[in-house]
């Protein structure tokens, strides 16, 4: 069942069982469950309340103050009763007739609307809420494209089908004043100008508001350095607070996501949303990949196939750094590393953008279902190019990862696949735009390239100041686990944290000048790959992909000039960089 329960559920999961121990209860009934969604004003659930025009204050008349305090405040229920794992399981049942993949608060309030025969179920019966006008809402949020953020412009409920057919644009339309003044009045991270230039709002937000609650986004966000350092390195600050180790014994009994020495379960075993002890596990065996020694041993092949791809077009007088360079160089070394044949580098690639577009903070719903059908796809293949490592065995990275696979500390095929794939999709990306915003940000102040070119020496040192000045990755996100005040702003727990690396290295608390590129800068820390525990695994193999990279067009190209000013960006807000940067080479 945990395995159909999607983020917001399990936070509902985890919440119920708090409110529980809060009253004094070690067991979390289906009243816990039903406070907690009606809480939520964001929810899918809240949202068929609304709908149906359920008085949530005469629904919750319970008084737990009689009720004898068999835990002490603050301590999280031991078990569900037998009411909320009825209702859990009669919200799987609703959610497979709809045919939906998830198991979400609506459900759950639907399978209530449908147990009149519980005092909870019976008090929404009479409050109006029945099964037909629960599904006619339920679809009503599917059929509004899941609005998330209503705070009182939501749409009343209008039964009578004619009416409503006539009203709802209406509403829809009377929504746009308030969208439009969210953008640009309060300075929304969906500005349409963004994505282009995101640095001048990063400013406003840095010495305006510099912890806000997005007026569009249901997320916090961060912009000074010190908040975004603080995020990164205070373990309050969680990738998953609701991942299935952290539910009671009993509980993850009850809900079939075994036992506290069971290793993670499939959809949690990527890095990107593991907490220690988990993360260090997994990072740890990946990490001897990426040691200084194994990186030596790359530097001179990623200079054979940089020199390869320079050499196809020295010829032609021009050149496009992302297309001609900067697209396949980091994905060829990355599937050489993990070992996949060279002949199907160009389809990984295909799946590998498509992933990454997935990964971004905003993907559209069209980046989701090609990240799906990708998904699908190189699983398919990993199976394949497993098969064939295991009937002939060799030393890359993936056929040491299979031969580990079976060790107490080793990881399993599932951890194995899943982190791979994120090898090779947000690892190739983040080198891929650190290459383009590079070359684009020396030939936009040909004062440093002219620099770079007299002083190659520098090269290390313009790689950091790249990094810093135009960061690959702008953001990273965290959800707190706890209540956390920061600059006056009390935030609850379960809450998305953006942390802004584009605005922290921009930020002139901690830097000189900071919106000029002085590829001569000194005490350069800035946070491009992370900090902490959650610095960038592949860090080391980036740089020198960059060096390598600055070292031959540097050499060759000493005169190289933009050939066109007018760039296109990628859209998203994750990650950042051009989609072509045609240049001219002599």
């Amino acid at each position: 069942m945990w395995q159909r329960f999607p983020p917001r559920m399990r936070r509902t999961l985890v919440s119920a069982l708090d409110e529980a121990a809060r009253s004094g209860r070690e067991a979390a009934d289906v009243e816990d469950l039903f406070t907690v969604i009606a809480g939520d004003r964001e929810s899918a659930g809240a949202y068929l309340l609304e709908q149906c025009g359920v008085d949530v204050e005469l629904i919750l008349d319970r008084d737990d103050a009689s009720v004898a305090e068999n835990l002490p405040p603050c301590q999280r229920a031991r078990r569900l009763d037998g009411s909320a794992l009825r209702i859990l399981r009669a919200a799987s049942v609703e959610a497979t007739r709809l045919r939906h993949a998830h198991v979400g608060t609506e459900h759950v309030i639907a399978a209530l609307a449908q147990a009149g025969d519980l005092a909870l179920g019976k008090k929404l019966n009479d409050a109006g809420m029945t099964p037909a006008y629960t599904e006619a809402a339920m679809r009503r949020w599917i059929a509004d494209g899941m609005p998330r953020r209503r705070n009182g412009w939501g749409f009343a409920h209008i039964r009578p089908a004619a009416l409503a057919a006539i009203v709802r644009p209406l509403q829809r339309a009377a929504r746009i004043p308030r969208i439009a003044w969210n953008i640009y009045g309060k300075k929304s991270l969906g500005h349409p100008g963004f994505v282009k230039n995101p640095y001048p709002l990063y400013r406003w937000l840095r010495e305006h508001d510099p912890v806000r609650k997005d007026p569009l986004a249901p997320a916090w966000v961060l912009t000074r350095y010190d908040d975004v350092l603080e995020m990164l390195r205070d373990p309050r600050f969680k990738k998953d607070p609701f991942a299935p180790e952290r539910l009671p014994r009993l509980v993850r009994k009850q809900l079939n996501v075994g036992s506290e020495d069971t290793r993670v379960e499939i959809e949690a075993v990527s890095m990107l949303f593991l907490d220690p002890p988990n993360h260090t596990r997994v990072r740890g065996i990946f990490a001897r990949a990426f040691t200084p020694a194994s990186l030596a041993e790359l530097r001179p092949r990623i200079e054979l196939i940089a020199r390869k791809r320079i050499d196809c077009v020295a010829g032609s007088g021009k050149m496009d750094i992302v297309a001609d360079l900067a697209y396949s160089l980091p994905v060829i070394v990355i599937a050489e590393m993990l070992g996949f044949p060279a002949e199907d580098y160009p389809k990984i690639k295909i799946w590998s953008d498509q992933l990454a577009a997935a990964l971004s903070l905003n993907p559209s719903g069209e980046q989701q279902v090609k990240a799906n059908e990708a998904w699908t796809e190189i699983r398919g293949y990993f199976d394949q190019v497993v098969y064939q490592s295991k009937a002939k065995p060799g030393n890359a990275l993936l056929h040491r990862l299979l031969e580990a696979e079976n060790e107490p500390d080793g990881l399993n095929r599932e951890e194995i696949f899943t982190n791979c794939v994120l090898l090779l999709s947000a690892g190739h990306e983040t080198t891929t735009n650190l290459i383009g915003n590079g070359v684009l940000a020396l030939l936009q102040n040909i004062d440093q390239w002219n620099l770079l070119v007299r002083q190659p020496d520098l090269i290390e040192a313009a790689v950091e100041e790249i990094l810093r000045y135009d960061s690959p990755v702008q953001w990273t996100s965290r959800l707190t686990g706890e209540t956390i005040e920061m600059n006056g702003r009390v935030i609850p727990p379960g809450e998305i944290i953006l942390g802004c690396l584009g605005a922290a290295n921009r930020d002139p608390a901690k830097f000189t000048d900071p919106d000029r590129l002085n590829i001569q800068r000194t005490d350069n820390k800035h946070l491009a790959f992370g900090s902490g525990i959650d610095f960038c695994l592949g860090a080391a193999l980036a740089h020198m992909e960059m060096q390598i990279v600055l070292r031959e067009l540097t050499t060759r190209f000493p005169k190289m000039q933009l050939a066109k000013k007018r760039l296109e960006w990628l859209k998203g807000l994750t990650f950042r960089g051009v989609k072509n940067l045609p240049v001219i080479v002599r």
